[in-house]
């Protein structure tokens, strides 16, 4: 068989596989979405306390990234949460479930990339 036929059969099995791998951006974003929506400066504060060497984002990566997941399906807007600042400068985007599974499926393939790394001696087992 060769490669391309793989992929295909991938593909069709997983339809999410053709989305991975994600820019590892592309699923913070996603991630701090999963609790509800919010706004791009929300996003990088959640981001930026959960990644502590991860260092600035800035918001020209942030929002081209975000540009993308919107064009793919993963994103949307959506209206501010209740109770919350009806600020007209801010623009609210909440993840889709399509956005829910591609995430769901890169962290599967991680959790797979993590597994082979312990199995060759480049984490402890139970690290």
């Amino acid at each position: 068989m060769s490669a391309g036929n793989g992929t295909m059969a991938r593909q069709r099995k997983d339809p999410t596989g053709s989305f991975l791998p994600l820019h590892p951006i592309e699923l913070r974003i996603l991630m701090a979405l999963l609790e509800g929506r919010s706004h791009g400066y929300a996003i990088v504060q959640e981001i930026e306390s959960r990644e502590k060497d991860l260092g600035t984002i800035y918001p020209a990566n942030l929002y081209r990234r975000m540009r993308d997941l919107l064009a793919r399906g993963f994103l949307e807007d959506c209206e501010a949460p209740p109770g919350g600042a009806d600020d007209p400068r801010r623009r609210y985007f909440r993840i889709t479930p399509r956005g829910r599974e591609v995430a769901a499926a890169e962290a599967r393939r991680l959790r797979g990339l993590l597994a082979e790394a312990r199995e060759r001696g480049l984490l402890e087992a139970n690290g």
